[in-house]
């Protein structure tokens, strides 16, 4: 009998079949992909404002947003859908924040009919009182909103909590977050630019200087 011949060695794949060099035309290229990164945060900005105008969705919506525009390799192709899927999953527990935040924005505007009413004395004394306190909520609920961002699982006390824990980490940003957020007013307040950026180039700008996102992806994150 003639022994049987050794099986031929295996070729190995080709450039070509391991994808290398190939241009896929799926690929965004040029001006689109340039034109990329100011959509998504169009789209996280449209969402948003879709979830502010519930009111209780007020707190998801910024996070949301924070959530996409700080993680653009995640979320860039997706941002609008993306920024409302966090809503859903995050608004029974969020919406307690979205209730705080609506307090102080009412307290800040009462106080700023009243003091101007008051006498020079009293006045001083208000704003000593008052000013404070309400730097403080502003800082803690900014890092709420950072931390409930990068986490879509946890429970609400577990947020408070990490929220507490990062101010006391950061005490310069929780210093200078409300002052930063009074700088970024007029994204919010001007109507063209409220449309087109207001509510996602500030939440990603403050999600920056708290230290950036450490996100849990959408994929491992059950219900909320």
């Amino acid at each position: 009998m003639t022994p049987a011949s050794p099986p031929a060695p295996a070729l190995a794949p080709s450039r070509t079949q391991r994808g290398v060099g190939r241009w896929d035309p799926l690929e965004p290229r040029g001006l689109v992909r340039l034109l990329a990164k100011p959509a998504a945060f169009l789209g996280a900005n449209w969402a948003a404002m879709l979830g502010i105008l519930t009111v209780v969705g007020i707190v998801p919506a910024l996070a949301g947003a924070t959530r996409v525009t700080g993680d653009l390799a995640e979320h860039r192709d997706s941002a609008f859908t993306s920024t409302l899927e966090h809503m859903r999953r995050t608004l029974r527990r969020d919406a307690p924040a979205s209730g705080a935040l609506l307090l102080v924005c009412l307290g800040i505007a009462m106080n700023a009919v009243v003091l101007p009413a008051m006498a020079p004395s009293a006045r001083v004394f208000a704003v000593g009182a008052v000013l404070p306190v309400t730097w403080v909520l502003v800082a803690l609920l900014s890092a709420y909103v950072v931390v409930a961002a990068s986490d879509q699982r946890g429970d609400r006390s577990t947020i408070v909590w990490r929220a507490l824990s990062l101010t006391a980490r950061r005490p310069v940003t929780a210093l200078a977050a409300p002052a930063l957020i009074a700088l970024l007013a007029p994204l919010w307040l001007l109507a063209p630019l409220t449309i087109a950026c207001g509510f996602s180039v500030p939440p990603w700008v403050l999600a920056r200087a708290w230290g950036g996102l450490r996100p849990d992806r959408p994929r491992d994150a059950g219900p909320g």
